[in-house]
């Protein structure tokens, strides 16, 4: 049976082809290469899977090798083809969010010619599906979104550079904008709860990630015409009540011409999204 993994900094979570689902706890151990890589082996092969798509949050080469993951720094350079050659077990490796991506139009939106993914959370992520086929790029680092520059010399972004559309939609995005305004450090979770309840600057800071938000989709359909946009990710759930008005908000200051065919919804796959993609990028390509 073929098994999708989707490998984070804090959980590893797991969807079998018949529906189950796992959540394994690494976030203690992922300082420590050798305890993470071998606990990361075998969630990946135990149960004795036929096929299994692996996701993972970084740049990930079209041949298995993670260049550079922001957020699980002891897989910098770390090459499953290599390390995991001996498993005897098909496997197919990618960026969460580029399969993500395949998940969604594999499961929910076949119909579609053109689907782009924009999942916010941590940082933010995208992928995109043409025609049924996964565009990854030259290498595999297509659809960098989160790190195209949407305010020049703007906020410190988490790979470094400054005014990256991330540092502003993301958890630390917000994180931080609710501390300039109050002087309060709460995770995005509290500050969703402050701006329900009507507080005044939650609300700033919910108004300012819309307004960055849009900006960005914007962009992404002057580029790409798609006709299907998803948002999914843990920042969109815990707002997603304040982002009703976000579909026709985009397209009002979009061109007409893109903004009269695409569609803006949100995903189904929540916190599996990353495993559903790269079960089905198995499925398919395996």
């Amino acid at each position: 049976m073929i098994k999708g993994v989707d490998v984070g900094g804090s959980f590893v979570k797991v969807l079998w082809e018949d529906g189950r689902k796992e959540k394994h706890y690494v976030k203690d151990i992922k300082h420590d290469k050798e305890r993470f890589i071998k606990k990361l082996r075998e969630i990946i092969f135990s149960g004795s899977p036929s096929k299994v798509g692996i996701a993972v949050a970084g740049f990930v080469s079209k041949e298995g090798k993670v260049y550079h993951s922001p957020n699980i720094k002891v897989l910098n350079g770390f090459d499953f083809k290599e390390a995991f050659s001996d498993a005897g077990v098909p496997f197919v490796v990618g960026n969460d969010v580029n399969l993500g991506a395949f998940g969604e139009w594999y499961y929910d939106h076949r119909d579609k010619e053109v689907l782009l993914l924009v999942a916010v959370g941590t940082g933010l992520g995208s992928g995109l599906v043409v025609k049924g086929e996964l565009f990854t790029g030259a290498c595999g680092s297509a659809l960098e979104l989160g790190h195209h520059t949407i305010e020049k010399d703007g906020e410190l972004c988490s790979c470094g550079r400054r005014g990256c559309w991330e540092a502003y939609c993301s958890s630390y995005g917000i994180e931080r904008e609710f501390k300039k305004l109050s002087g309060l450090e709460l995770p995005d979770y509290q500050i969703a709860e402050l701006a329900k309840k009507g507080d005044e600057k939650a609300l700033r800071v919910v108004e300012k990630f819309k307004e960055y938000l849009s900006l960005g989709l914007m962009n992404a359909l002057h580029i790409f015409n798609p006709d299907c946009v998803v948002l999914g990710g843990g920042v969109i759930k815990i707002f997603r009540q304040f982002l009703e008005d976000l579909p026709e908000r985009v397209k009002s200051i979009s061109e007409g011409l893109p903004a009269s065919c695409v569609e803006i919804t949100f995903s189904k796959a929540d916190e599996f999204i990353g495993a559903r993609g790269a079960l089905a990028y198995a499925k398919v390509n395996l």
